[in-house]
């Protein structure tokens, strides 16, 4: 539940005019994450430069701290003293809603001299972290449920060193346990050797998890089937020795403003801190809004989105970006056309079971919608040009579903969107983003 000082509801005006301006989104959630936990046990010290400053990275960075690391904040920079592979201390750390956090905070707690205690909110308590547990366990990890099986909150045990070993991954319920594996591999005894035998759960974000260990000088050995996937990664122990590195705009946060452009005729802006070299697996999104007929430039150090007369439905595996698919399945409620999107099967388990707040959502804007497993169809209403009642948006606690909605506000108007700080989780400057490119 939102806590009693959040704003209850925001009404979003809808824009009077093709939209137009230039933003830098926040730091990356993906990366800001990744680079924290190496920065806490790196050898020597670590800069990170414009990380995102939003609720998951904070409680991550806090729970760092319980567990001994220092950090010094200085303006848009943090230096951090890393630990040399190894926590100092231990204690009970509460992650909130974040996924990110918790699955990366249950391997590295491993590393710590003292009993690790891992809690969140009711809705990361529900969420399933047996994968990630079987996982640590396999590289020699000690936990005890503390209240329910497969779920929060946990207690990590210490040892003396965490071993490591060979694992064959399958598919898990989110990339994010095998993620936490590889960020802590170099600090194991004896590395950490991880096969797949099928194509692993989000593989565009295990992929951003070995350009981050790359970019630090892990040791590894990657072999890739015929098609580029991954079939062995095979990481090294050693140490890593301390970095200083500069965290790029957001692609998750990007596709937001992305979205009003696309969506507004005539509409045109520019999205700095942010190329098209970029690996984030989000930035594949802000590409396929040119699906939906959408035109987008994909410069060094920017990206340029500019919008059709009309928006025109699309189908889209979403496979390497489901996150950012609850935004895309907004913006085609505004498409002519209907709009097919698969590839969903871990937003039944994110802050929300986003399908189905989806599905909710999007009718009561008069969209037709079918929901699958893994996949929503989106048909939208007749007669959009007529004048509409105000719908009132359950955000579910879900920080992509009330920007999504926002944007929809933004383009057709009739939008009240309920708990609007629950944007802080990853960007707590949208609702000024937003109204900058408004005014």
């Amino acid at each position: 539940m939102p806590s009693p000082d959040r704003e209850a509801t925001r009404r979003i005006p809808i824009a009077t005019r093709p939209i137009r301006g230039t933003v830098r989104p926040p730091g990356s959630k993906s990366l800001t994450n990744r680079y924290l936990v190496l920065a806490a046990l790196c050898r020597g010290d670590a800069v990170i430069r414009h990380p995102l400053r939003a609720d998951d990275p904070d409680r991550l960075l806090a729970a760092l701290e319980t567990l001994g690391t220092i950090v010094r904040p200085e303006g848009d920079v943090l230096r951090i003293d890393g630990g040399d592979g190894r926590f100092p201390g231990g204690g009970a750390v509460d992650l909130g809603a974040g996924g990110t956090p918790v699955r990366f905070m249950l391997a590295a707690a491993g590393l710590a001299r003292l009993p690790v205690d891992i809690d969140g909110t009711e809705r990361m308590r529900a969420r399933p972290i047996r994968d990630g547990v079987d996982l640590f366990r396999a590289v020699g990890g000690t936990v005890e449920f503390l209240d329910a099986p497969d779920r929060l909150p946990i207690r990590v045990r210490p040892s003396a060193e965490l071993v490591g070993g060979s694992i064959d991954v399958g598919r898990t319920a989110s990339s994010q346990f095998v993620s936490a594996i590889m960020l802590v591999a170099p600090f194991t005894r004896d590395g950490v050797e991880l096969r797949f035998a099928a194509t692993p759960t989000s593989p565009t974000y295990l992929e951003l998890t070995l350009d981050v260990l790359e970019s630090v000088s892990a040791s590894m050995t990657i072999e890739r089937d015929d098609t580029g996937g991954l079939r062995r990664v095979r990481i090294e122990p050693s140490p890593i020795a301390g970095f200083d590195v500069e965290i790029e705009a957001d692609a998750s946060s990007a596709i937001y403003p992305a979205m009003l452009a696309a969506g507004s005729p005539d509409g045109r802006i520019e999205i700095l801190g942010l190329g098209g070299s970029s690996r984030q697996p989000d930035l594949a999104a802000i590409r396929a809004l040119a699906d939906f007929g959408a035109t987008v430039e994909m410069k060094a150090d920017r990206i340029v989105v500019a919008g059709p007369t009309r928006l025109r439905g699309a189908r889209l595996d979403c496979t390497g970006f489901p996150d950012a698919a609850v935004g895309l399945a907004v913006l085609a409620s505004v498409a002519d056309g209907a709009t097919m999107l698969t590839g969903l099967e871990t937003l039944r388990i994110k802050e929300s079971d986003r399908i189905a707040a989806l599905a909710i959502e999007l009718r009561k804007v008069g969209c037709h919608v079918v929901e699958s497993a893994d996949a929503i169809e989106i048909t939208p209403p007749e007669g959009r040009g007529e004048a509409v009642e105000t719908r009132r948006i359950g955000t579910w606690d879900d920080h992509r579903i009330a920007m999504s909605f926002a944007v929809l506000g933004t383009l057709a108007g009739g939008i009240e969107i309920e708990d609007p700080d629950c944007v802080t989780k990853s960007h707590p400057g949208f609702w000024a983003e937003l109204d900058g490119l408004v005014d």
